[in-house]
Order: structure tokens, then C-alpha cells, then sequence
């Protein structure tokens, strides 16, 4: 009997993020994300992208919207996977005392490779779902939070069926009114799948927000 095991790998990676957060008017904002992330024991770049988010303010707490994102990723070498990424998502959330909850749900579509692969462009579309909950309490040290997100993959046909699955851990602590810091714990796998790729990942991180990227928060009715 031959039997085949994955191996496991260790890496540090360092993530690069820059949020910008404005309002059109009273129902419409948007955001913009560029992002660095380094893999190799943080020597290499692995990835580069842009984010473009629109949202809408509906009432009883909603928000619909639509995001593009522009990815290439370098982690093989002689090959540079280019992702662009469309979207509609809606959004809800709810507070109940000390809680707070939140759903996003969402539909993207990706192209990858635009005929810098052996199999040319390649079209991959699904759906997305995610949970989360929050607990705020001024008495408490820390904000701890978790969360769920799924994802149900629609096309091509021979990814029909597959899922993906996230969960993470977060505590995080306000250093001041601009700085806090993260630990958070992410594992992530496939299901419904032969031989399902399986990672968990310890992160930790800093948080800070300029003033003048400060972003007015809206008052939901």
C-alpha cells in the first residue's frame, strides 16, 4: 500500500495595508486598499494588489455595493498569476448590547491569467459568505472577536461542488485613539474535495489610523 502525505511548511510573511475610507454623500462611500505582501521569511514580494470598494446606505441596517480588485502574484517562479476580480456584495449589521453582529454576502467573478498561462484565461465565479461578532465592552482589557466565511465556487465545471471554509480568532487592544494591535489565529480548508489543502496561519499586528484618513461614521436608522 502507497500512501502520499502533504508536508507541512512554516513561513513569516509580512502583509503591507493602506485603507482609505471617504464619503460621496450621505448614502454613498467608497474605499480604496493597495496592499504589499512578502513571503521567503518576508524577503520576497508574493503580492500586490488594489481594491476599489462602492457602497450604498440602505435602511434597517444594509449596505449594498460593488468592489473590483486588480492581483499579481509571484510566487512561482517564470509565472505571474494576474487576478481581476468583480463583485456585488450586501451587507448587514447589528448591535445588541455588548455584541456586534455582521453578515456580507457576496457574488464575484475572477479572470485569471490573461494568456500568461498554459491554460489561458481562465474564468472562476461563486459566492461568498461571511460571519462575524464582535464584543465591545469599555470595562474590558481587550476586544475579542470571530468569525465564519464560506465560499461555493460556481464555475468552471470542474470546480462545481468545491467549498472553502475560514475561521478566525481575533483579540485586539487599543493602544490610543489611533494605534491598536492584533493576534489573531486563521485556519482555512477545502471540503468536498480529494487530498483538501489545509492552513493555519498566527497573526499579529499593528493598526494605525491617521487623522486625516479619519472616517466619519454613519448613524444607521
Amino acid at each position: 500500500m502507497y500512501h502520499s502525505t502533504k508536508a507541512q511548511y512554516e513561513d513569516f510573511e509580512t502583509w503591507y495595508n493602506l485603507t482609505i475610507k471617504g464619503e460621496i454623500n450621505k448614502k454613498w462611500t467608497y474605499s480604496l486598499e493597495p496592499e504589499l505582501r512578502f513571503f521567503e521569511n518576508a524577503g520576497q514580494l508574493s503580492n500586490w494588489q488594489t481594491e476599489f470598494s462602492l457602497s450604498y446606505d440602505l435602511p434597517k441596517k444594509f449596505d449594498v455595493g460593488g468592489i473590483y480588485r486588480y492581483a499579481v502574484n509571484y510566487e512561482k517562479q517564470n509565472y505571474n498569476r494576474r487576478i481581476h476580480r468583480f463583485a456585488i456584495f450586501v451587507k448587514y449589521q447589528l448591535k445588541t448590547g455588548h455584541f456586534k453582529w455582521r453578515y456580507r454576502g457576496q457574488l464575484q467573478n475572477e479572470w485569471v491569467n490573461y494568456n500568461t498561462s498554459a491554460d489561458g484565461q481562465i474564468n472562476y465565479m461563486g459566492h461568498r459568505h461571511k460571519f462575524a461578532l464582535k464584543y465591545d465592552d469599555k470595562d474590558w482589557y481587550f476586544e475579542p472577536s470571530m468569525g465564519i466565511e464560506y465560499y461555493f465556487s460556481l464555475m468552471p465545471a470542474k470546480d462545481v461542488g468545491e467549498w472553502k471554509q475560514r475561521y478566525y480568532v481575533t483579540v485586539e487592544k487599543k493602544i490610543n485613539k489611533r494605534t491598536s494591535a492584533k493576534v489573531s489565529y486563521r485556519r482555512q480548508s477545502d471540503f468536498n474535495v480529494a487530498e483538501p489543502d489545509l492552513v493555519n496561519v498566527l497573526f499579529v499586528g499593528i493598526e494605525y489610523k491617521p487623522k486625516f484618513l479619519k472616517h466619519k461614521k454613519k448613524n444607521k436608522k
